[in-house]
C-alpha cells in the first residue's frame, strides 16, 4: 500500500504544477513545415515588391542591356568583318550596317533584334560634342562599331526625367564599356 501512495501523491504533484503534464507535447513536423513555408511567402513577396520594378533596378538594367548589345556588336563586326554604327532616335536607338557606301539601316534579322526602344531621355556626347538627336529620313551613324576592333569614344547619358535618375555609359577606343549610376546626377 505504501508503493501505491506515493505514486498517487506524486502524479498529484505533477498534475497541480503549472506547464507540466503527464503527456509531453511539442511541434511535429507537419507543424514546421507551414510555419517555414509561411515565412518564405511573406518573405519572397517583400523581396519581390522592393527590389523589382524599381526605377533605380530598370534604369540600371537598361544602361547594362545597351553596354552588353554593343559589346556583341563589336565581337560581330570583328568576326563577320563587317562595320556597325548605333544612330540615336528620340525614342531609341537603330542598328546600321555599312553596305560599301553609307551607312543604311540593317535587314539582318538578329540585328533588328538588338534594337530597343525606351522612353527615357538620351544625350549622346561624341568628341566633347553634344549631338542632336532627331528622327531622320535617313538615320546618321553616331557610334561607329568598326571590323577592326575599334569603337567611337563616346558618353551616352541616359535619364529617367520623372524619376529624377541618370545612367552613364562610356566607351573606350577599343570598345570597353563602362556604366555609372543609377544616381540624380551624373
Amino acid at each position: 500500500m505504501q508503493v501505491s501512495i506515493t505514486t498517487g501523491l506524486s502524479q498529484l504533484a505533477r498534475s497541480r504544477m503549472p506547464g507540466c503534464s503527464t503527456q509531453k507535447r511539442g511541434f511535429t513536423i507537419l507543424e514546421m513545415l507551414v510555419v517555414v513555408a509561411v515565412i518564405s511567402i511573406v518573405a519572397s513577396t517583400i523581396l519581390l515588391n522592393t527590389s523589382f520594378n524599381r526605377p533605380e533596378t530598370e534604369i540600371k538594367k537598361h544602361a547594362n542591356l545597351l553596354g552588353k548589345t554593343l559589346q556583341l556588336l563589336m565581337q560581330e563586326a570583328i568576326l563577320e568583318d563587317r562595320n556597325f554604327a548605333i544612330s540615336l532616335i528620340p525614342e531609341g536607338y537603330l542598328v546600321l550596317e555599312f553596305d560599301g557606301e553609307e551607312f543604311s539601316p540593317t535587314k539582318d534579322t538578329f540585328l533588328l533584334g538588338l534594337q530597343k526602344k525606351h522612353g527615357y531621355s538620351d544625350e549622346l556626347v561624341i568628341d566633347r560634342k553634344i549631338i542632336v538627336i532627331e528622327k531622320k529620313e535617313k538615320p546618321d551613324a553616331h557610334i561607329l562599331i568598326l571590323a577592326s576592333g575599334e569603337m567611337s569614344i563616346f558618353e551616352w547619358n541616359i535619364a529617367d526625367r520623372e524619376n529624377k535618375l541618370q545612367v552613364k555609359l562610356s566607351s573606350t577606343m577599343l570598345g570597353k564599356i563602362t556604366t555609372e549610376g543609377p544616381a540624380e546626377s551624373l
